[in-house]
């Protein structure tokens, strides 16, 4: 039995106690400073998206003044009367600054659209598919040769942003088109079917098809898979992946198809009277922490 000094008192079994909640405290004032560190540092990657968002902007709006100059004196040179023959090779050379101008324009504009599909506002609504592949079909058959044969099957209306959809599939079509041996007419179908409740559309092709290993690769930007025998810059697929992403949607290659190349894309369907407000990307929150 404890004698009366050996007996434990109330501030002996307290100071335990206090102690663990002397350590708590100080866990959570240290919890408290990295949170704070991290808001500084979310805020200030914010602050760099914009600013690097509105560099973008701000050079290429001011790259494209002097290239139209450029574009301009070049079709002066195609019409100029010397009076006399032509230098040798000057037809050669003309043709070439227009080719030049041509692909730093095509680099302008995309540098602009991927710029644009980060943050530009999205106006959502029923799109009517079919509807959208016949127009696009119907200037590439006016445009391309040799003509490229374009179906489709009875598309679902999705949900999206009607701009940014024709510009997904005017990308994709394209792609389809353009990768082909040359001198090929393209062959490009167009199909869809409903998955859990997303739509999902594809666009096969037969043309060069997509190297292994390269299925996700292609989505990088400036990525280019035939930089050599193919012009691009690497930034329309990315673009895609940007437009496909904002609606909620998800994008891909199929790896296993053969014998061209399938790209597929999954979008909300239409909304019905009731149905609730589909969910999209959140954008980026630049206000201050």
């Amino acid at each position: 039995m404890n004698s009366p000094q050996e007996r434990p008192t109330v501030s002996d079994s307290a100071a335990p106690v206090n102690i663990e909640i002397a350590g708590l405290r100080a866990e959570l004032e240290l919890e408290r400073g990295r949170n704070a560190e991290l808001r500084a540092t979310m805020s200030g990657l914010n602050r760099s998206v914009e600013e690097l968002r509105t560099f973008a902007r701000d050079v290429s709006h001011d790259l494209k003044a002097p290239l139209a100059g450029i574009l301009g004196y070049a079709q002066l040179l195609e019409h100029l009367d010397f009076g006399l023959p032509r230098p040798p090779a000057f037809d050669e050379f003309v043709s070439e600054i227009n080719r030049s101008a041509d692909r730093m324009r095509r680099l302008i504009d995309d540098v602009l659209a991927y710029s644009a599909t980060a943050d530009s506002p999205l106006r959502l609504g029923p799109i009517d598919l079919s509807a959208l592949v016949d127009d696009l079909t119907a200037d590439a058959v006016g445009l391309v040769r040799p003509t490229p044969a374009i179906t489709h099957d009875v598309l679902p209306a999705v949900n999206g942003d009607h701009g940014m959809v024709r510009r997904l599939l005017e990308n994709l079509i394209g792609n389809a088109i353009k990768y082909v041996p040359p001198g090929e007419a393209a062959r490009v179908h167009v199909s869809a079917r409903a998955i859990d409740d997303m739509v999902r559309i594809e666009i096969t092709d037969q043309g060069i098809g997509i190297q292994d290993g390269q299925h996700e690769a292609i989505f990088e930007e400036l990525h280019r898979a035939h930089p050599e025998a193919y012009p691009g810059n690497g930034l329309g697929l990315p673009i895609c992946r940007r437009i496909v992403q904002r609606m909620g949607g998800a994008i891909g290659a199929d790896p296993a198809f053969r014998g061209g190349a399938r790209i597929w894309f999954t979008l909300p369907p239409a909304r019905r009277a009731g149905d609730p407000q589909p969910t999209v990307a959140p954008e980026l929150d630049h206000t201050p922490v």
